[in-house]
């Protein structure tokens, strides 16, 4: 398992700033906005990858001067439908993963009473995510381990697919507003990068829009990340600084977004984490169906009272509370 470094600094950020040289300085700068823009007015399907996930110092254990980190990974793997009102369905397959040697840990506390690892654990296994019509349905354990005979999909209730695209990953290309506005205040640009890896002529030449913003920010800025945070960020993680950033190709369409976030230099034992998505391809609009009736029972929280624990919020506020061994 690769550690999720803060900043994502190998994983997101160094492959971006080393495609190559600048190409000529008359090349045109890609308009990302308006090719954004354009795959939504006539509608796409957009393949994915997402990695990410986080590390709890607070949870951190030192036994016999070996040191035994409270770290997982987040996998995100499927499709998203994309029309005029931004992410309009969504079929992926998402899975939290443990290295082998961290494991331990999360089962003892797990063992101990921890809600949080029992959470965590319980999302281990691959499940599907689906979102049609604003209705969430969800094949996970946490969710449908309670359900009758025959039911195999939890009826998570109305949720925008945007909110559940963008959990994990909080940065939502899709809503124009925000990416003008993280684009307007970027700290770093780059365009007309060549890349000789890039497997397409589009590829070739790439660029990169690279920024900050504070969760308090990103809440007023995203209706998307209001939708999911449900209520303002934790007053220790409002002013704490997301750092962002979106690569494109020749054409100004996004092939990598990538945040993260840290609280190194502010806290001790300090943590992080963050997510990284890959645009794998765009092409025409699909329709992505809800589950049958006949599989789906409405389910309103996880079983046996555990926290979600589904997105990076919740991995925020978490991290917010003490950690109370028993």
């Amino acid at each position: 398992m690769r550690r999720l470094p803060v900043l994502l600094a190998v994983a997101v950020f160094a492959p971006a700033a080393t495609f190559g040289l600048p190409a000529a300085a008359e090349a045109a700068v890609p308009d990302v906005i308006g090719a954004v823009r354009n795959q939504l007015a006539k509608g796409a399907s957009v393949r994915f990858t997402q990695y990410g996930g986080a590390h709890f110092g607070a949870r951190h254990e030192v036994r016999n001067h070996m040191g035994h980190p409270y770290r997982f990974n987040v996998w995100q793997k499927g499709t998203w439908v994309v029309g005029r009102r931004g992410v309009v369905a969504t079929d992926f397959t998402r899975w939290v993963e443990f290295h082998r040697h961290l494991l331990p840990l999360v089962k003892e506390r797990a063992a101990e009473g921890d809600l949080f690892s029992k959470s965590l654990l319980a999302q281990t296994r691959r499940h599907r995510w689906v979102n049609a019509n604003n209705r969430f349905y969800d094949t996970g354990r946490l969710w449908t381990a309670g359900l009758p005979k025959g039911k195999t999909w939890a009826d998570r209730g109305r949720r925008s697919a945007g909110a559940t695209a963008f959990g994990d990953q909080v940065i939502n290309i899709f809503e124009i507003p925000t990416l003008k506005a993280l684009i307007a205040k970027a700290t770093k640009r780059k365009f007309n990068l060549r890349n000789p890896a890039g497997k397409t002529p589009d590829m070739k030449v790439t660029g990169f829009y690279l920024g900050t913003i504070t969760f308090a920010e990103l809440y007023r800025l995203s209706p998307t990340f209001r939708e999911v945070a449900g209520r303002r960020p934790d007053p220790k993680y409002a002013n704490l600084e997301l750092t962002w950033m979106i690569a494109f190709d020749r054409r100004g369409l996004p092939f990598k977004v990538a945040s993260s976030w840290t609280t190194q230099g502010k806290r001790k034992p300090y943590s992080d984490g963050g997510a990284s998505m890959d645009i794998q391809s765009w092409g025409p609009a699909t329709t992505i169906t809800r589950p049958k009736p006949a599989q789906t029972a409405v389910v309103r929280t996880p079983v046996g009272g555990l926290p979600e624990c589904d997105d990076m919020v919740e991995y925020i506020r978490e991290d917010a509370r003490p950690t109370v061994r028993q």
